[in-house]
């Protein structure tokens, strides 16, 4: 296979996609946790639930009473970074070994006579050849996804509302009868 084929059917759509819908969908799942603890904790039905805080000024105790969601903290976090990595690493070599192993022996023996003189003489020898050959393959890959979620702060719209609710607390006058 030619380098860089490897590649060629990688669902690429799912993978960014999906770690980018599951950061929408965790975002939708985190305002509503933001919107249920505002109706839970916030309201008694169609009634703002209240903290009643007593203090004394000149000897006289006063009470006032603030919204309990202009005290508490109100989640509001929201995915706000998806960092998406997808690394592949291709090393291409095969894993084959091939091995070529020869050899060649060879003798041969002469004799010369000439009147009285005779003279003998054998030669024999080898050749060998040796022949290795190895490739080897490798290839990996890796994926990672990283999602951080950050309290991105009070939404504007919250953050008006409850001033508004909290320009309507008045604290008493001192020496004013305390509210009931």
């Amino acid at each position: 296979m030619p380098l860089g084929e490897e590649f060629n059917g990688i669902p690429m759509e799912s993978l960014i996609g999906a770690p980018l819908k599951a950061a929408s969908d965790a975002n939708l799942q985190l305002a509503q946790t933001t919107s249920n603890f505002i109706n839970e904790v916030g309201f008694d039905g169609d009634n703002v639930r209240t903290a009643s805080f007593a203090y004394t000024v000149d000897n006289k105790q006063q009470i006032i009473d603030v919204p309990l969601l202009a005290v508490v903290q109100i989640p509001s976090l929201k995915v706000d970074l998806v960092d998406i990595t997808f690394d592949m690493e291709i090393k291409t070599s095969e894993s084959t070994k091939s091995t070529k192993d020869q050899k060649l022996e060879f003798a041969a023996k002469a004799k010369y006579s000439a009147g009285l003189f005779s003279v003998e003489a054998s030669v024999s020898g080898s050749v060998a050849s040796h022949q290795e050959n190895t490739r080897s393959t490798d290839k990996s890959a890796k994926y990672h996804v990283q999602v951080k979620a950050t309290d991105s702060g009070m939404p504007e719209g919250l953050a008006r509302v409850l001033d508004i609710m909290n320009r309507a607390i008045v604290p008493p006058e001192a020496g004013a009868a305390p509210a009931s």
